[in-house]
């Protein structure tokens, strides 16, 4: 209890510093091409970020949290203008669609939790807004690209059967899709990703940092071992219910499996049309992702990113 009121108390410091630094030290941080970021924008997400992750509000998370939300605002602004472009709509209900799943069917409680610690709930509904419409331009846009050749299909699944053959399982994964730049990049988001988990929790982390385009918080379904790739199968097959993998490397992204849950099937069971489709869906979601990376970097090399 009074952990909760010296909580509370640093809350209510930290808001009334804050206001009183905004209105006099309103400034603006970074311009992305026309578009600003402001030092209220970057106190605005931090603190969202840390409370929606239950993470406590000190020095040491705002300072750990506050060059992962500055990459955020700037990927978001270049991907505001690409929207723009190409006059993707996202509509209300989609937005409430959303929610709902971010917040297990509790949007009541989920917005009052915005409104009890002043934070910006609009400025978290428009970053949202952003990222699906990204989805749905990415879609667009790559779709006929990730179209998968039937003999390819054809080909894994021989390859995987023979493989696999002793293992008819059935997987509910998760996936955690995260981008990185170089292999300094690459090796620090491992280290922070892994932490993260650790305290946080993989669904907490998945809001806060996935890339991957596939709706449902990341929940891929029920897939059948058969349908994995080696590396995928590998990375997985030794894992127990809610245990999560290794980061798989898929071009310049990293793959984390979370298995929800796992379970043994007859071979006489096994619908070789279903794995197909199954293979086909995993497939089509990494190449979607890389796309999305890929394009996302591109628009980033041709902006003018201004640090003030």
């Amino acid at each position: 209890m009074i952990s909760k009121i010296f909580k509370l108390i640093f809350i209510i410091i930290f808001y009334f510093n804050f206001s009183f630094l905004s209105s006099y030290e309103s400034k603006i941080v970074v311009k992305v091409d026309n578009k600003l970021i402001t030092n209220f924008d970057i106190k605005n997400k931090i603190l969202t970020t840390l409370i929606l992750s239950n993470q406590e509000i000190n020095q040491n998370n705002i300072d750990k949290t506050k060059p992962l939300v500055l990459k955020s605002l700037i990927d978001l602004k270049v991907k505001e203008t690409e929207i723009k472009k190409y006059k993707i709509n996202v509509s209300d209900v989609e937005i409430n669609n959303n929610l709902n799943l971010l917040s297990n069917n509790n949007l009541n409680s989920f917005e009052k939790k915005f409104n009890l610690n002043n934070l910006d709930y609009n400025a978290y509904k428009s970053d949202l807004k952003t990222e699906l419409g990204w989805r749905k331009l990415i879609y667009v846009l790559y779709n006929k690209k990730v179209k998968i050749d039937e003999s390819e299909i054809n080909l894994q699944l021989e390859k995987t059967l023979k493989e696999n053959k002793k293992e008819n399982i059935e997987y509910r994964l998760t996936e955690l899709l995260i981008s990185y730049e170089s292999v300094e990049d690459k090796e620090n988001k491992i280290k922070i990703i892994n932490k993260e988990i650790k305290e946080k929790g993989f669904d907490k982390v998945f809001q806060d940092y996935n890339q991957s385009i596939t709706n449902n918080n990341g929940d891929l379904g029920w897939v059948n071992s058969q349908s994995l790739s080696k590396n995928i199968f590998n990375a997985i097959k030794n894992l127990k219910i809610n245990e999560i993998s290794e980061p798989i490397v898929l071009a310049n992204n990293l793959l984390f499996l979370r298995v929800k849950n796992k379970r043994e099937i007859e071979s006489k069971d096994i619908n070789i049309e279903d794995v197909k489709k199954q293979i086909i869906k995993m497939k089509e979601n990494q190449r979607f992702g890389l796309y999305s990376t890929s394009h996302l970097s591109k628009l980033k090399n041709l902006a003018t990113i201004e640090y003030k």
